[in-house]
């Protein structure tokens, strides 16, 4: 049987388990990886190897068979034309390691029990031959914005060390209802997300005072705890307009988007360039701005 992919080991990725390293390149479940390995499908060095075996730098791991998921085999026709045609002009800034678009409100970035299709699947058509492209960060299913999209594993772990070292200034914009007690300032309520209560912060201005006690917010969270900005606006009694989860009032109006958009990316990329990206607030802020 003929090797179907040679990857040799760089310096970045040794030390990482041989089934992890595996998972991030295939984007094929654990369970199949492991069960290959056991086969002999995939050998390091020409030989048999286990699971959980650390990568040394230089190793040489063969692939003997060409591996993909259940959406892969029916891409072409599960995804609709204008979903495909979407992401590609939702694409904002482009280069050889990484892509960031401009998520539309009202689409989940990975699949779930009730979603079918995600981000996560439509950044497959933006990839080139060589590309894998793989999500660095998430947004909420009804938050609208921002995101950066790895081409490639070096570009992943890249991100991943930017924004465990918060190095990636992300900045977001809200109305909300209320104002909050000072025109800027930091929220810094504790948070609690599967049973443990974890620091959270997030810096705010008020940018603009419009009708109806509304507030035009500019936020920056410097955690990335899940939905907080969302929660930190809600406990401080400045709730997120349209926000169907946190805040009462939008469960019995007509708002059908969340008025949350993360409008601003600033960072220093792998070839040491300053990135600055800025996009446009989507439509439906415009009626009350």
């Amino acid at each position: 049987m003929s090797p179907k992919k040679l990857i040799i080991i760089d310096k970045d990725s040794a030390g990482i388990r041989l089934d992890k390293f595996l998972k991030e390149q295939l984007a094929v479940p654990f369970s199949l990886i492991q069960r290959e390995i056991r086969k002999k499908n995939i050998k390091v060095n020409k030989k048999k190897s286990i699971s959980n075996y650390r990568l040394v730098e230089g190793d040489q791991i063969i692939i003997f068979k060409k591996y993909t998921t259940d959406f892969d085999k029916n891409i072409a026709t599960t995804v609709p034309e204008n979903l495909k045609s979407k992401i590609k002009k939702s694409i904002v800034f482009r280069n050889k390691n990484f892509v960031v678009i401009n998520k539309w409100s009202g689409i989940a970035c990975q699949r779930g029990s009730k979603i079918n299709i995600s981000i996560d699947d439509l950044i497959k058509f933006l990839a080139s031959e060589k590309d894998t492209p793989k999500l660095v960060h998430r947004l909420d299913k009804d938050t609208s914005g921002l995101l950066i999209v790895a081409l490639n594993l070096n570009a992943a772990r890249f991100f991943h060390k930017l924004l465990l070292s918060k190095k990636i200034t992300k900045t977001y914009f809200a109305i909300v209802k209320n104002k909050p007690k000072k025109n800027k300032g930091i929220f810094n309520d504790r948070l609690s997300n599967t049973g443990k209560t974890l620091d959270a912060s997030t810096k705010y201005e008020v940018i603009k005072v419009l009708k109806n006690k509304l507030y035009f917010l500019k936020l920056q969270p410097s955690s990335g705890r899940k939905h907080q900005i969302r929660l930190h606006c809600y406990l401080n009694k400045s709730p997120i307009l349209g926000d169907q989860k946190y805040y009462q009032y939008n469960k019995d109006s007509n708002l059908k988007n969340l008025f949350l958009h993360a409008g601003q990316l600033n960072f220093i990329d792998q070839d040491n360039q300053k990135v600055n990206i800025n996009v446009k607030l989507p439509s439906h802020f415009e009626e009350y701005l």
